[in-house]
């Protein structure tokens, strides 16, 4: 399983030190930034598994980055704050955040918080994933994994292989693949769903010019195959 990432937002560089220090010796990749501006950009490029965030950033309210940060991140959120005011707490854990930690800490105590919810984010992601011989779906990264290579899709072929992987060995029509994905309203026609097949072989086939995995029933649609010739 790949490390944990961990996001540290605080205006403190030996806070952030400490901090990072014991994450790494736990085996977990640490980066920190001291700016809650930067701090969004390393949100979108890093994607961590859990942000521990100062409530009093430079200029700058962590609670309220707390908030815009949820618009694009489901991980948990663990607040290290100088503040012990049981309202900044409420409003800490009402807009986003998971967990309170007030300073001075204990970083034992941080870690086991961390760890904690990294267990959580864990179980969450096991109930995620679609396992078939050679062939993971992870729904969190909307990525496959093949033989310890993630591939990543874009959403209408994550789409279009999931229904099909939960149809496995089944003969799925070409024009149930497009309401699904497309919806009725669509103005694209059915023929959209070959363009996208085509794409997606060439990113899960090992010679997308004679498919094994998603081949092509004449007349009838297409079909996910589970069997030997998922095992490479």
């Amino acid at each position: 399983m790949d490390a944990y990432k961990i996001l540290i937002v605080d205006d403190d560089p030996h806070i952030c030190e400490i901090v990072q220090a014991y994450c790494e010796r736990e085996g977990f990749i640490a980066s920190y930034s001291h700016s809650g501006t930067e701090a969004m950009k390393l949100l979108v490029s890093l994607e961590p598994d859990l942000i521990v965030l100062d409530v009093l950033l430079a200029n700058e309210n962590g609670i309220d980055w707390c908030r815009n940060a949820r618009n694009c991140t489901n991980a948990p959120i663990l607040f290290l704050s100088s503040r012990g005011e049981d309202e900044v707490k409420i409003s800490a854990l009402s807009d986003g955040g998971d967990d309170y930690v007030t300073k001075p800490f204990s970083p034992g105590v941080l870690m086991a918080k961390i760890k904690a919810h990294l267990r959580r984010v864990s179980t969450g992601r096991r109930e995620q994933l679609l396992e078939l011989p050679g062939l993971t779906l992870d729904y969190y990264a909307q990525s496959v994994n093949m033989n310890s290579k993630t591939v990543f899709l874009s959403k209408k072929e994550f789409s279009l292989l999931s229904y099909m992987a939960q149809n496995v060995n089944r003969v799925v029509p070409v024009d149930t693949l497009f309401q699904l994905i497309w919806g009725m309203e669509s103005l694209e026609d059915t023929r959209t769903v070959a363009v996208h097949i085509s794409n997606l072989r060439k990113k899960i086939e090992a010679d997308p010019a004679n498919p094994e995995r998603i081949v092509t029933i004449r007349g009838a649609g297409y079909m996910m195959v589970a069997g030997s010739a998922f095992k490479d």
